[in-house]
């Protein structure tokens, strides 16, 4: 079935705060968007201020202090919708979280067709966070009931799939590996000069850039410990941090301890998108850096990998599952393990050559284009909500 067949009304739920300038609310924007650009009425319920697409109706769920009470004001506003909606509203979108299990149900009884998009799996047997064992038990029983209800899975990273299909039993081919995408009309490859120029930055400095959120599952010891050795070697390399989050007092301690102030560049969060697109643009080297012991079974799909790709600029990135494929697979850049020296000779290597640099640049945009646009994802998302397995089968083709 072509995407443009999909036409109808689609209703799309996700626990995600719009306000938020994360990779959470992009990948929710983006998918919404083409959704709507592909022919649906889409109806979106998220938190946070309407992000005016055409096509969207927005219906945001109010803010609450607790995640209880967060996630029950989402339910209540998705549910109402499913209701009305059902005489012109076929198929549910739903971006997964433990407490969205009422609208996943609710959904199916209504006779909606369901895909739910999973790009986490924070509960079971490899999840270090602190959860009390009611709490994960909750939130494995709603990855098991996900699994039986909905028609199609989106996993953003094959781990994510085998751990559906080998700890809650889904049958595998529901679920089509679909990784983060990027728009290519946004983040499209642009001289360094110029990029330089309009993001404010000094023209004759040679930038290792990092996007994304300050956050424990990032290697930041890694990224500061491997920038101080490519300081001893290039008086010229600045390393640009662009983001912030519960970690940064943590990066600015290091940052202090390796001597490093004068040599890093931290910009918070960048909300306009534009202007992330010119740092990037101005990066000589973009970094990678996920890695927690329950990503080493996962992986991990960054929606920054995507953009740094879309960007032509070669990327260097620890070599966690999901990512190091990307990199690897697309000639885009170097992976190496989690460790200070061999980050510091990849991004050396980069950074000192070039032709090399340009190749690898021009490497990730092919592979952006042919892999990784939110209109490719999309479209291969659409043969989810059909009943045939052969045609979810194709989805991840």
């Amino acid at each position: 079935m072509r995407a443009d067949d999909h036409h109808g009304g689609l209703v799309m739920v996700c626990d995600v705060d719009l306000d938020a300038a994360d990779a959470t609310r992009t990948h929710t924007v983006e998918v919404a968007r083409w959704f709507a650009r592909f022919g649906a009425d889409v109806d979106l319920v998220t938190r946070g201020a309407d992000p005016t697409l055409p096509g969207v109706r927005h219906h945001a769920a109010r803010r609450a202090a607790s995640a209880p009470a967060r996630v029950a004001a989402l339910n209540a506003v998705a549910l109402r919708l499913l209701v009305r909606r059902r005489t012109r509203a076929r198929r549910c979108y739903v971006r997964h979280d433990w407490g969205l299990l009422p609208v996943l149900v609710a959904a199916r009884l209504l006779g909606y067709r369901l895909v739910t998009q999973m790009d986490d799996v924070q509960f079971g047997r490899d999840y270090e966070g602190n959860l009390s064992p009611a709490a994960d038990g909750v939130r494995r029983v709603g990855a098991f009931v996900m699994g039986r209800v909905a028609n199609g899975i989106v996993a953003v990273t094959p781990g994510i799939r085998d751990v559906l299909v080998s700890d809650y039993r889904t049958d595998p081919a529901k679920i089509a590996v679909l990784p983060n995408g990027v728009d290519l009309e946004l983040f499209e490859p642009q001289p360094r000069a110029d990029a330089l120029l309009r993001a404010g930055l000094v023209p004759d400095r040679r930038y290792v850039v990092f996007t994304g959120l300050f956050a424990d599952w990032v290697a930041f010891d890694t990224i500061l410990r491997a920038f101080a050795l490519v300081a001893e070697t290039d008086a010229d390399a600045v390393l640009l941090l662009v983001g912030d989050g519960p970690c940064r007092n943590e990066v600015e301690r290091l940052i202090a301890q390796l001597r490093l102030g004068d040599r890093v560049v931290l910009t918070g969060f960048v909300r306009d998108r534009n202007r992330l697109r010119d740092l990037i643009g101005a990066a000589t080297v973009c970094l990678v850096a996920h890695w927690a012991p329950r990503l080493q079974r996962i992986g991990a799909s960054p929606t920054k990998v995507a953009e740094y790709f879309a960007a032509g600029r070669p990327v260097v990135a620890l070599a966690l599952p999901g990512v190091r494929q990307m990199v690897e697979e697309s000639g885009a850049g170097i992976a190496v393990p989690n460790d200070p020296q061999a980050m510091a000779d990849a991004i050396l290597a980069l950074i000192s050559d070039e032709s090399r640099a340009d190749a690898a640049g021009a490497a990730a945009r092919r592979a952006a284009e042919s892999r990784y646009s939110w209109e490719s994802i999309v479209r291969r998302t659409l043969p989810l909500f059909d009943a045939s397995d052969a045609q979810r089968r194709s989805a991840s083709k």
